[in-house]
């Protein structure tokens, strides 16, 4: 083997450019593998960084039809033939669950708690949380950089409020300063001592680890007061299980399905053949979450996966080129006593040396290329964090693909020099004599046939990333700033919240440059969507399904803030108070869907819930984006902020000015008013619509400029085929032309040969290529998978550049001399 290795290298030094040609095709492929995988790996594959993770089990309820809404506060559960799972249980289901589960399994429960509002060393902030068991650290298996952990004495009634802070609160909030823990964080208006401080890498149980603090469910009353620990039907708590050694699961889940009866039996809660199930915990909770951020990185790995494909085929093709000129030295190694699996070693030495290299190099592009997806990946939620480290499992990933991709493109060249015969090898060096290599005009074909996939592919992302940035929302994007509050976490009841709007608008008002403020729930776009059943007191009832619309509330001023005109009626008012009859103003997509095209004015309609409470509709205002600019438009009802409890913390303000420019001053008003108040989800309009296409972004660019990687290297390996090809038959072409044949006579052959393998290639590739978009329909918009125009336009790319790489060579074959080529022979 070192043998083998010294003469491989020292093969590769006497042409140093091809190795680095290969080198690149493959690290291209291997680098962009790796990035996507290293996301994938974060968000579905990698284990917890705790102790024994594979101890660790999800605690999940499954039934028969229940309704769903009524349990499951996450929104985790799904159906699977009838029966609903869902990850959510009764705080008094959790205790019971411990009690059961001693000697079994170790119980422990957290619940998340985001937009928390807190206070540290006077500045004011919304942050995420996490609220633990006391047992949660003892029991997840992490440890405390500094101070300890959270522990059962925190954890009982009348415990003085602790916090446990992540490692980038520590640093963005306290500077790393050492003496945090004993400080104080106001959170929610309440008193909490740091009491210690969590790993820099340490990472939660829920995808994207958004919590920056934690605390015991003993300050329930303090941070979750709506969350009664007693209550059997507030469904909020997630449960996990760390499972006694030599446990077996089926025995917890029998277990914990008693006492789980039992809550709901006081609960007095439906649901058919109650059980609990354990599920692998050792990846952490939400694996619906997982599961539906992974599917694209799946996706974007098969596509990376034909690219590699194609850099094999290109490879193995300059392989069996160079193969071919060394036919010679495997003749003289085959005749002086070589045998053919020596033969076949040393070139797939050389192709493991190779294929190492590039692994080498696609590491170092990965580590560029994973930071870029992150960043592409634009509308992840504020806070999200996904662990991108090199690991093990990612090395071996890169290592195994390296090693798959120089057994694919050195197997071929390898059989084919140990087919090497002394005879006729050393009979004869002559051009003439060189092999067609029919082998490389089918590697060419496949890659032309490959290409074909990741062209059309990036036809059809393009087209829909341009339809997508075409839609019409209807009004006016720019100079648009928005921004959250939440008052209630800073101490206001729902009697003042009123005057704290009124305040805040006219402060915000009063700033240079700002033309109108108006608050909503939603901002379009902004993928926040909330939905509600209806029910028509003037139309006979509805057979099948209960009527839903989106729901929408705002204030006075909205659709003249956004500049979203209204097609009937009038707007919200100042007068439109609770004391006042409830109103609303529907969209154009609610009238037609709900009255056939009759006049909506004065009609009524009620909630869902509301039985006595019915809204009168005054305006219709026009169709635009609701919570997604893929989203189809609903129908959407808007209601006023003072008729509905104030459920519209966002504040949209149009300003003269970069909208930007305006926060600072923003914040200034609102600390004017009250200095506990933090603005948080800071955006722009423009933003907001950039992050809900930044999915779509991403994939057209990757796949436009995979597309070009997989042209390039289809164009050089034509170009490469038809080089050697003119080189073989540069006697033959000397001979010809000496007989009186003309230029176009040597040209068009060569060029004929490129075009016909490019058509073969795309009689492979298009109707593999169909299937695929048809697979992928679902991240297409506004553009069909059979797209003709895609296809066509894909067709004539690839001929126009097999006619290019073809074209110099053919050009080269044109200009040869007779005389030269035959003083040659």
């Amino acid at each position: 083997m070192i043998s083998d290795l010294r003469l491989a290298l020292r093969q590769l030094r006497k042409s140093p450019g091809f190795p680095v040609v290969v080198v690149l095709s493959l690290a291209l492929g291997i680098g962009a593998g790796t990035a996507v995988f290293s996301l994938l790996n974060a968000v579905a594959l990698r284990a917890l960084p705790v102790r024994a993770p594979h101890e660790l089990r999800l605690v999940n309820w499954s039934g028969l039809n229940p309704r769903l809404s009524n349990y499951t506060g996450d929104g985790t559960a799904k159906i699977r033939g009838g029966i609903s799972v869902g990850s959510s249980f009764p705080y008094p289901a959790f205790r019971a669950f411990q009690e059961r589960g001693a000697g079994l399994a170790a119980v422990f429960a957290f619940f998340p708690m985001p937009r928390i509002t807190s206070v540290v060393r006077g500045e004011a902030a919304t942050i995420s949380g996490l609220m633990v068991s006391g047992n949660f650290f003892a029991e997840y298996g992490a440890g405390a950089l500094i101070g300890r952990t959270l522990s059962a004495e925190d954890d009982r009634p009348g415990a003085a409020p602790a916090a446990v802070i992540t490692y980038g609160m520590w640093e963005r909030r306290f500077g790393l300063d050492p003496q945090a823990l004993g400080q104080t964080v106001v959170l929610n208006q309440n008193a909490f001592t740091v009491v210690g401080v969590l790993p820099r890498h340490y990472q939660g149980p829920l995808p994207g680890d958004m919590a920056e603090f934690y605390a015991t469910f003993a300050v329930q009353p303090l941070l979750a007061a709506n969350r009664p620990l007693d209550s059997m039907n507030e469904w909020w708590v997630q449960v996990m299980a760390r499972l006694a050694p030599g446990a077996d699961a089926r025995q917890v889940e029998t277990a914990f399905t008693i006492p789980f009866r039992q809550v709901l039996d006081a609960s007095r809660t439906r649901i058919g053949q109650p059980a609990i199930r354990l599920a692998n915990g050792a990846r952490g909770a939400g694996a619906l979450s997982r599961e539906g951020m992974a599917a694209p990185m799946w996706l974007l790995l098969a596509v990376v996966g034909v690219l590699l494909a194609i850099a094999c085929a290109n490879v193995a093709g300059l392989l069996l080129a160079r193969g071919a000129a060394r036919r010679h030295e495997f003749a003289v190694r085959a005749a002086i006593g070589a045998a053919r699996w020596q033969l076949v070693r040393q070139s797939l030495t050389e192709s493991l040396l190779l294929g190492l290299a590039a692994a080498g190099a696609g590491l170092l592009l990965a580590g560029w290329g994973k930071a870029l997806l992150l960043q592409s990946l634009g509308n992840l939620p504020d806070g999200f964090r996904l662990d991108l480290r090199t690991d093990a499992t990612v090395l071996a990933f890169a290592l195994g693909v390296s090693l798959l991709t120089a057994l694919v493109f050195g197997l071929l060249p390898a059989l084919h020099a140990a087919r090497a015969d002394p005879l006729a090898g050393l009979k004869c060096r002559s051009a003439l004599d060189a092999p067609r290599l029919r082998l490389g005009r089918v590697l060419v074909a496949v890659q032309v046939g490959l290409s074909v996939l990741l062209v059309v592919g990036a036809g059809l992302m393009l087209r829909t990333f341009v339809n997508l940035v075409r839609v019409d929302p209807h009004f006016d994007t720019e100079n648009l700033l928005y921004f959250r509050v939440d008052p209630l976490q800073a101490g206001y009841n729902r009697a003042a919240l009123g005057q704290f709007y009124t305040e805040a608008h006219r402060a915000l008002a009063a700033i240079p440059g700002v033309r109108s403020v108006a608050v909503t729930s939603h901002p379009p776009a902004g993928a926040g969507e909330t939905s509600n059943a209806i029910e028509f007191p003037d139309q006979p009832a509805r057979a099948g399904a209960t009527p839903l619309a989106s729901e929408l509330t705002v204030s006075a001023g909205y659709y003249a803030t956004l500049g979203l005109p209204l097609v009937l009626g009038r707007e919200f008012t100042t007068s439109d108070t609770a004391s006042a009859p409830p109103v609303a103003v529907v969209n154009e997509t609610f009238v037609r869907t709900f009255f056939a095209g009759e006049y909506p004015l004065g009609r009524t309609f009620r909630l869902k819930g509301e039985p006595d409470r019915a809204y009168t509709i005054i305006g219709v205002c026009r169709d635009t984006v609701y919570a997604s600019v893929r989203q189809a438009i609903p129908a959407v009802m808007c209601f006023s902020n003072q008729q509905r409890e104030y459920r519209a913390p966002n504040f949209v303000v149009r300003s003269v000015l970069p909208p930007l420019s305006l926060v600072p001053a923003a914040r200034k008003a609102i600390a004017g008013i009250n200095p506990g108040v933090p603005l948080s989800a800071v955006r722009t309009q423009t933003q907001i619509l950039d992050r809900s296409v930044a999915l779509d972004r991403l994939f057209a660019g990757l796949t436009s400029g995979l597309a070009g990687l997989a042209l390039l290297l289809a164009c050089v390996g034509l170009y490469g085929l038809m080089a050697y090809h003119v080189a073989r038959r540069r006697s033959e072409i000397g001979v010809r032309m000496a007989l009186g044949a003309t230029r176009r006579d040597i040209a068009w052959p060569i060029l004929r040969e490129a075009l016909v393998l490019a058509a073969i290639g795309l009689a492979l590739g298009g109707p593999a290529a169909l299937g695929l978009a048809r697979l992928a329909q679902s991240r297409l918009y506004g553009v069909p998978a059979h797209d003709p125009l895609t296809f066509a336009a894909g067709a004539a790319l690839l001929l126009a550049v097999a006619a290019l790489a073809a074209w110099l060579p053919a050009r080269r074959a044109a200009h040869v001399d007779p005389l030269t080529a035959l003083r040659a022979e």
